[in-house]
């Protein structure tokens, strides 16, 4: 299961329509740390069909931490961006990033790239294995 975080109801509402008419399922939960929606897309879809999903969340989630920025007063304005990490015991957390260091990954990486990456440090973190990697 992959997972789409937005802050705003109108876009996560747009990315929902866009699988919609994909006929691609999704099921919204509300994320408890920041009350946020959590869009969960089963992953048995084809891998062209992931990349347009993955263009248009893209596009969509810009707009929507652009929103959640603007609405920030002066004085509470943050420059940090988050990943959302879900954890095998079903907790859920968010690491706060720098994002000009998150937006350089990305600029080199694609999304799906980056969630390996996440998901291999998080295994690794929640099941240490201290043997010689060539033995792992």
């Amino acid at each position: 299961m992959l997972e789409y975080l937005f802050f705003n109801q109108t876009f996560c509402d747009e990315f929902t329509s866009a699988l919609s008419s994909k006929n691609i399922e999704f099921h919204i939960e509300r994320e408890s740390i920041q009350n946020a929606f959590n869009v969960n897309v089963p992953e048995n879809i084809d891998d062209d069909v992931w990349d347009e999903i993955d263009d248009i969340y893209d596009n969509i989630s810009t707009k929507d931490a652009k929103m959640l920025q603007d609405n920030l007063d002066d004085d509470e304005k943050v420059n940090t961006a988050g990943i959302y990490i879900q954890l095998t015991n079903n907790q859920q957390t968010i690491a706060k990033v720098d994002p000009d260091v998150m937006n350089r990954m990305l600029s080199v990486i694609s999304m799906d790239e980056f969630n390996d990456f996440i998901e291999v440090i998080v295994s690794s973190v929640e099941e240490p294995d201290d043997s010689p990697i060539c033995k792992q």
